[in-house]
């Protein structure tokens, strides 16, 4: 499943504010969850949005805004990223089309059209009018020129026949990309009304960790954490006798940043113990466990599964996302508000910010700061930030 787009997130009314997150599309229902717990909006506080990078499908700038909806987006963007290359043309191909209609177009519209890849009839040879009536042509489609000597049939005018075919079927061409081959693109069926039937509501998952599990002979999907009988049923399903030789990908976490980990776990059982303890985690524990996983950067299943153990070792401020916002806070503590608003404008909030973190030995994660209960740094003298883990101290 390929990135389709970058997403940017924050507050409406605060768009350049430190509490922000970035969200590559598709995402899985924990990606989004997390990225909401980056944002951190309180009730009434409006969701501010854009698209910054096409990994896929640039075409799509040209029509997709910040009017439709998120999860809408989603939606198209996970259709999109299960395409092969045939139906990607199809779909450029059938994009161009309701282009020509010079009609905005809805997100429903985008979705419907990604489902309905096959209703199309691609040649991927043909980028022209000459090439596709050659095509035909020889395909015997061409009423009339059955049996041709092959100089007569070598002086016809491909250019010509095309255009006609062309015309006549309201087809496209569609330039070769890194997406797709492109070719020439026409419509034999009715467009699919699909997104009308989609449920788009998020929904809590059933799951902890949701894994891909492969082998030569296929793949399923394993939501964790899971039985015994559910584990030693896999492998009879792919055709092996045990684990040893199967392979997994994390689809989907309750912890975001530990999905590179759990796909290089080699002990499922391990991972299912990890995926049982995640599940005991209500939402505000969650949140505090995910900003100390990103303060002392650990990367790795085992010291995240000693970690889970030490969250009531710290304090969690939410609210503060960036230097300036604590300096603000520690400012209306030591002085009433007419002194600090005073004050305020000849501080330089960014430094003194800075200082009172260092002071206390805390961590501005994107979840918000962290510190130790008993006034220890977050990390301990020398010890370092690795995407391999790190010594807990």
């Amino acid at each position: 499943m390929g990135k389709i787009l970058e997403i940017y997130l924050a507050k409406k009314d605060q768009p350049e504010s430190s509490a922000y997150a970035a969200l590559s599309f598709p995402a899985a229902t924990y990606q989004i969850q997390d990225a909401f717990d980056k944002l951190r909006l309180t009730e009434g506080e409006a969701l501010y949005w854009e698209i910054t990078e096409y990994y896929q499908f640039e075409e799509l700038s040209a029509v997709l805004n910040d009017t439709c909806g998120l999860y809408d987006l989603n939606a198209l963007a996970q259709k999109l990223s299960e395409l092969d290359e045939t139906q990607r043309a199809a779909f450029s191909g059938l994009l161009a089309m309701e282009q020509k209609t010079k009609r905005p177009l809805p997100i429903t519209r985008l979705i419907d059209l990604a489902y309905s890849t096959d209703c199309c009839h691609v040649a991927c040879d043909a980028l022209n009018d000459s090439q596709l009536g050659r095509i035909r042509a020889e395909s015997g489609c061409v009423p009339g020129i059955d049996n041709l000597p092959k100089d007569v049939f070598e002086m016809l005018d491909f250019e010509r026949i095309g255009r006609n075919i062309r015309i006549s079927e309201n087809g496209v061409f569609v330039e070769r990309s890194m997406d797709h081959p492109g070719g020439y693109v026409a419509r034999h069926a009715l467009i699919l009304e699909v997104a009308k039937t989609l449920d788009l509501t998020p929904k809590a998952p059933d799951y902890t960790i949701l894994l891909e599990v492969f082998h030569d002979s296929g793949a399923v999907q394993l939501k964790l954490p899971a039985s015994d009988q559910d584990l030693d049923g896999i492998p009879q399903t792919l055709d092996e006798p045990d684990w040893l030789d199967l392979s997994w990908r994390c689809l989907d976490c309750k912890v975001p940043s530990l999905m590179d980990a759990v796909s290089e776990a080699r002990d499922i059982h391990a991972v299912n113990d990890f995926a049982r303890m995640l599940a005991q985690m209500n939402g505000k524990t969650l949140v505090i466990y995910k900003a100390l996983l990103e303060a002392r950067g650990c990367r790795d299943l085992l010291n995240a599964e000693l970690l889970a153990n030490q969250t009531p070792s710290y304090t969690f401020s939410p609210q503060i996302s960036s230097p300036a916002e604590l300096a603000k806070e520690e400012l209306s503590v030591l002085l009433c508000k007419p002194e600090a608003e005073t004050v305020l404008p000849y501080v330089n909030l960014q430094k003194y910010g800075e200082a009172l973190i260092q002071k206390s030995g805390g961590e501005l994660t994107g979840y918000g700061l962290i510190e130790r209960t008993d006034g220890r740094p977050v990390l301990s003298p020398g010890q370092e930030q690795t995407g391999g883990g790190m010594t807990l101290a």
